[in-house]
Formats: structure tokens, sequence, C-alpha cells
């Protein structure tokens, strides 16, 4: 809870994988001696405002989570109501059944990548009282790349601005009103967007941006694992 505001979150976890070339899901390969949506949940409910958790996962997952989430809990003590909820056929579309499930008395969502095992629990705390003035609020990072616009044959056709280019990540917060009202005009429009905040800018609503942490890496790949062995690792060290 938040300035007397109860904070639901959605955690997409019904990807397939099939950049990682693994018939396992992603969201259940093993980072170290732990599950990639574990410490998921592990450090996203180090932050106190989240009230309750949706895990969106498979269909065909849904019991095996459950049983995970009982598991997990019981082992971290996490103290807060996990629900395992069946996903859709797209990202998009599971965050949009998950609205559904979540009471009208949860004020702000939360929706964070269930593959995004090192959030900063502690963003949320720090910028929540943004949502004052903003619809929405987006972890994101300061591009450091330069980044070029190519055209079918990959001839470069323009540099953009690298000081107005943000890479975006979760987590993302949203008015609960605002992100059902995007996600039905979505629908009803048949406009698919790479994440929630591109629904928020489609329909006018203001989103902020507010800077992220490099370790929040998204888990997609066998390199991202190396690298995620090696953030675990500079945690281990940074808090001995």
């Amino acid at each position: 809870m938040y300035d007397g505001k109860k904070i639901g979150a959605i955690i997409p976890a019904a990807g397939v994988g099939s950049r990682m070339k693994t018939t396992e899901k992603k969201q259940f390969m093993l980072l170290e001696n732990r599950e990639i949506l574990e410490w998921t949940l592990i450090h996203i409910l180090k932050s106190e405002t989240i009230d309750m958790i949706w895990v969106v996962v498979p269909p065909e997952s849904v019991r095996l989570v459950e049983d995970k989430v009982a598991n997990w809990s019981e082992k971290h003590g996490f103290r807060r109501p996990i629900n395992v909820i069946e996903g859709g056929e797209n990202r998009q579309e599971s965050v949009c059944k998950a609205i559904k499930c979540i009471p009208e008395i949860f004020e702000w969502i939360v929706v964070h990548d269930g593959v995004r095992p090192f959030v900063d629990s502690y963003w949320l705390d720090r910028n929540l009282y943004h949502m004052t003035e903003f619809d929405s609020i987006v972890s994101a990072m300061p591009s450091t790349d330069t980044l070029k616009i190519v055209d079918a044959s990959n001839i470069v056709q323009k540099t953009l601005n690298r000081d107005e280019i943000w890479s975006v990540q979760t987590p993302q917060v949203f008015r609960r009103e605002v992100l059902n009202a995007v996600h039905e005009k979505a629908l009803k429009d048949e406009f698919l967007g790479t994440d929630d905040a591109s629904l928020m800018e489609k329909y006018n609503y203001k989103v902020l941006l507010c800077e992220g942490e490099k370790a929040n890496i998204k888990i997609t790949s066998p390199m991202d694992l190396v690298f995620g062995r090696a953030i675990l690792d500079w945690f281990t060290r940074s808090e001995s």
C-alpha cells in the first residue's frame, strides 16, 4: 500500500522462450539454485508497497505454478497473497485477463516481467509519488549506444538523437481504471503494443520515465543466463 492506495502486481510469465532454443519455459529455468520466476518474486516482494500479486502463466502450467508458489512462499516466508491465473495468446492478452481478475479496491497496478529477476524493489518506493501527477510511471534506462534507423536492406537512413532515447524496462505502474480502459480500447481497435506503456501512448495518456537499473535485465537468451549469474554474484558480494 502507498499513500492509502492498495497496489496489485501483475507478473506476466506465460512466454514460451523460443529464443532460449529449448523446450523448457524460460521462467522455470534455473539461475544458480533457483528458478527465474522464483528470483523475480523474491526481489519484487522486498517492496512493502505491493499488497497482492497475480502471476500469469500458460494454461497448462497453472497447477504446476500454484504448487511452486506454495513451496516458495513457505521457503521464503512470503507474507502477501500470490494468485496464479491462466494467460492468453500473447503478453497483452495475458495482462488484460489479469486486470479483470483484480478487485477494484486495488487503485494502482504494477506490471513486471516474470523473466526480469533482478528488479530493484526500491524503485517503486522511490517513484510512486509521481503517480499524483501522471497516469503511469515506467522504469527505463537512458541509451548509451548510438542508434540508427535502417531500410529493408540495412542501409542507414538516419541517426537518432541519443539524448532522447531510453530503453524501457519493467516495473510499469498504472492507474487501474486507465490501464483497464486502454486495454479495452486496444482490443476493440485490434492494436497490439510492445508493452503496456505503448497502449498509454496510443491513447494519449501521460507516461513518465524514471531511471531504473542496468542489472534489471530481461532473460530471453542463453547469454542472458551468463549475465544473470554474474549479477547474482555481484549481489552476493555487495551484500556480504
